[in-house]
C-alpha cells in the first residue's frame, strides 16, 4: 500500500508550502531527516519569494477575521510589538479616550488567534511609545509615555526597564543608578549581547526635547553605558526606524525633529572601532520615497526595507507650531477631548511633542473680502457768513469708529438728502441687453414707443401703439431661446453618452487588469501604500559614501485589500509574510479619531497547481 513517503520530494515540498510556516511546519520537520530538509527548503523558499515579490510588486493583502474570538485584544495605537518564534507579542499602547494599557498579548501565528498570557512579577506601568526587542527567550521593554491625568500638564515619560521571560511568564523590573533619562519615540536594536538605543524625545534636568544620543545596554550584565561617538551626528529626532546591518552597523531612516520638521534622510553607524562613527547615506530615487517617514510602520526583509505610508502629501497634516509662553510648554492634546470644559481652556500643542499624534483641525478658508464701497462724490460745501461778514469755510466732521463721518451736533448735520446712485456707464447698456432676453409682462411695451403703462394694474393706454412689430420681436426671442435650450440639451446628452462609454471602458480595463493580476490604479484612496528600499549596496563600496535606493512604485503603491490610513501601527516580519497590527485614524475634516485592532498580512499570492 502506498504512503505519503512514496511521493517525490517536489510534491511533498509543495504540500508543506500550503501549511502555516510556523508550528505546523516545525511538527512536520520532527518526523524524519527527509522532512527536516523539505521543511527547511520551504522556509527558505518563502523568504526568497517574498523578497522577489517586493521587487516585482507581486503582493497581496489578507485580513484575519477576529470576530467572535474570545479573548480579543482591545483596539490601540503606539503600542510595542516583537516577534518571538511562532508568536507576535504586543504590549501596551493607547486608546482614543486618553487611556494607556499595560497588558501583554500574544498572537499565535499558527492558529491565527490572540492569547492573553497569565503573567506574574512586577508589571510595567501603563504606557505607549515604548520599545520592545527580543533577546533569546527574553523581551526587553524600555521607555514610553502616558497621558497626563491633570489638565495643562505634559505627558509622563518613563525610564523604566522591564524584562519579560517567555518561558516563566514573569515580569522583572531593573533599576539603575546610571542610565538614560525618561524618553519615548526612540528606536532600539539587538547586536550580540547588547541593545543599542538611539534618539527619542526625552526629559532631562535641564530641558525636554529631541535628542541624538546613543545608549547601550549590556543584556548579560544589565548595565547601561554611553559609547564614544564621532562629532558628525544625525539631527536630533524621534519616531525613526532603526535596523541592524550585520553585527557592527546600524541604519537609521526618517524621523521627525518636531512640528513641520520631517526627515527623509538615512544615516549609517559604524560600531567596529572604539569611536563609533556616523556616516550620511546617499539616497537615490528620492521621488519614490515615502513623504512622511516617522509615524508609519516599517520593517526589513533581507536586503529590503518596507515602509507603509500615505499615497500623497495631502493625506498627512501637521498642526501649526505653538509658541511657548512664559508659563512653560503646554502639553499636546493626546486624544479625544475630555468631557466638559471650555475649548479655550484646553492645552495647546507644544512645539516639539513626543511620538503622539497631534489633533488635526479642519482647514478653514478665509472669509471673502467685503465688496468695495461705492464712490460718492463730495457734496458742495456751503460757506457760512461770519459775524464780520466774511465767508467762513465749514468745519469737516471727524470720522467715527467705523470710518464714516458723523456730524458733531444736529445743528451741524443739516437736512438729510438722498445721495444719488452712481452707476457705471455700461449699466444702462447692460440693462438693455438683459431686457431683450426676458418676455414682457402685462402690456409693457418697448420704451421707443413713447409710452409705459402701469404694469401692476394693467391699465390700457389711451393711444395704443401698433403691436405688430413688438409681437414679431417677442416671437423671435422665443425662437432663439428654444434653439439655445435645444443646443444645451444636445450637449448634455452627448456628455452623458461619453461618460457612459468611459465607464464601460474603465470597467473593461479593470476586468482585464484583474485577469492579468495587475492591481488597478488608486484602488483605495485612504489605504496605505507600500514603499520598498533596496539596501544591498549599502556596505559594498567600503571607504565611499554608502548608498540606498528606493524602488519605483507601481500603481501608486496600492494593492487591493490594503489597510486603511492608520498611523502609529506596528509591522513585524514573519516567515514569508509581514504582519501589521493596530493604529490610529484621524479624520482631517473633523476632530474625531478611531483606533483599530485588526491584523493584516502582506504576503505572496499562492499559486495552486
Amino acid at each position: 500500500m502506498a504512503s505519503i513517503n512514496d511521493l517525490p520530494n517536489e510534491i511533498l515540498e509543495f504540500i508543506f508550502s500550503l501549511l502555516p510556516p510556523y508550528q505546523d511546519l516545525e511538527q512536520c520537520a520532527s518526523v524524519c531527516k527527509r522532512w527536516i530538509a523539505l521543511a527547511s527548503n520551504v522556509r527558505i523558499r518563502k523568504k526568497v519569494c517574498l523578497q522577489k515579490a517586493l521587487m516585482d510588486f507581486n503582493l497581496c493583502w489578507r485580513q484575519e477575521a477576529l470576530t467572535g474570538q474570545n479573548p480579543s485584544i482591545a483596539a490601540r495605537f503606539a503600542h510595542a510589538s516583537s516577534l518571538h518564534r511562532n508568536s507576535m507579542y504586543v504590549f501596551g499602547g493607547a486608546s482614543s479616550y486618553d487611556t494607556t494599557f499595560n497588558d501583554l498579548w500574544r498572537f499565535d501565528l499558527s492558529k491565527r488567534k490572540w492569547i492573553r498570557p497569565i503573567s506574574m512579577g512586577s508589571y510595567p506601568s501603563p504606557k505607549a511609545g515604548a520599545s520592545l526587542v527580543c533577546y533569546g527567550d527574553l523581551l526587553v521593554l524600555f521607555g514610553g509615555w502616558r497621558h497626563s491625568y491633570t489638565p495643562f500638564q505634559m505627558c509622563t515619560l518613563f525610564d523604566e526597564l522591564h524584562v519579560y521571560n517567555v518561558t516563566d511568564n514573569r515580569w522583572t523590573i531593573h533599576n539603575f543608578a546610571y542610565g538614560p533619562p525618561p524618553m519615548t519615540g526612540h528606536s532600539a536594536t539587538v547586536h550580540d549581547n547588547m541593545m543599542v538605543v538611539f534618539g527619542g524625545y526625552q526629559k532631562t534636568m535641564e530641558n525636554i526635547g529631541t535628542t541624538n544620543d546613543i545608549w547601550v545596554l549590556d543584556l548579560e550584565k544589565l548595565m547601561w553605558k554611553r559609547p564614544m561617538v564621532s562629532e558628525q551626528k544625525p539631527p536630533a529626532r524621534y519616531g525613526q526606524f532603526q535596523m541592524a546591518i550585520g553585527r557592527d552597523h546600524i541604519l537609521v531612516l526618517g524621523g521627525t525633529g518636531g512640528v513641520n520638521r520631517i526627515f527623509n534622510d538615512a544615516w549609517l553607524l559604524d560600531m567596529r572601532n572604539d569611536v563609533w562613527r556616523w556616516r550620511n547615506v546617499q539616497v537615490k530615487n528620492k521621488k519614490s520615497t515615502v513623504t512622511h517617514n516617522w509615524s508609519y510602520p516599517a520593517c526589513n526583509v533581507g536586503t529590503k526595507i518596507i515602509v507603509l505610508g500615505p499615497t500623497s502629501p495631502n493625506d498627512f497634516q501637521i498642526i501649526r507650531q505653538h509658541r511657548p509662553t512664559n508659563h512653560g510648554l503646554h502639553p499636546p492634546n493626546l486624544g479625544r477631548p475630555r468631557p466638559g470644559g471650555n475649548a479655550a481652556d484646553r492645552p495647546r500643542a507644544a512645539g516639539n511633542e513626543p511620538n503622539i499624534p497631534p489633533r488635526q483641525h479642519p482647514v478653514r478658508s478665509p472669509p471673502p473680502p467685503p465688496p468695495p464701497a461705492p464712490i460718492i462724490p463730495p457734496a458742495p460745501r456751503a460757506r457760512t457768513p461770519s459775524p464780520t461778514g466774511a465767508l467762513r469755510q465749514p468745519i469737516d466732521p471727524q470720522p467715527g469708529p467705523s470710518g464714516i463721518s458723523n456730524p458733531s451736533s444736529p445743528s451741524q448735520a443739516g437736512p438729510s438728502r438722498p445721495l444719488p446712485a452712481i452707476r457705471s456707464p455700461s449699466y444702462h447698456r447692460q440693462q438693455i441687453d438683459d431686457d431683450h432676453l426676458l418676455p414682457k409682462r402685462f402690456n409693457q411695451t418697448p420704451p421707443e414707443h413713447g409710452h409705459m403703462a402701469m404694469a401692476a394694474f394693467s391699465v390700457r393706454p389711451a393711444n395704443p401703439p401698433a403691436l405688430q412689430a413688438s409681437r414679431e420681436r417677442q416671437l423671435e426671442r422665443l425662437r432663439k431661446m428654444e434653439e439655445k435650450i435645444s443646443a444645451m440639451r444636445r450637449i448634455k446628452e452627448q456628455e452623458q453618452r461619453e461618460q457612459e462609454q468611459a465607464a464601460a471602458a474603465a470597467a473593461a480595463a479593470a476586468a482585464v487588469a484583474h485577469e492579468s493580476s495587475i492591481t488597478p490604479k488608486r484602488i483605495k484612496r485612504n489605504g496605505l501604500a507600500i514603499y520598498v528600499c533596496d539596501i544591498s549596496q549599502l556596505l559594498v563600496n567600503d571607504g565611499k559614501t554608502p548608498v540606498i535606493e528606493w524602488q519605483e512604485q507601481k500603481n501608486s503603491g496600492l494593492i487591493a485589500g490594503a489597510p486603511d490610513h492608520f498611523t502609529f501601527s506596528t509591522m513585524v516580519s514573519g516567515t514569508g509574510e509581514l504582519i501589521v497590527f493596530g493604529g490610529l485614524n484621524k479624520n482631517p475634516k473633523s476632530e474625531s479619531s478611531s483606533v483599530t485592532n485588526s491584523v493584516h498580512f502582506l504576503t505572496v499570492p499562492t499559486a495552486v497547481v
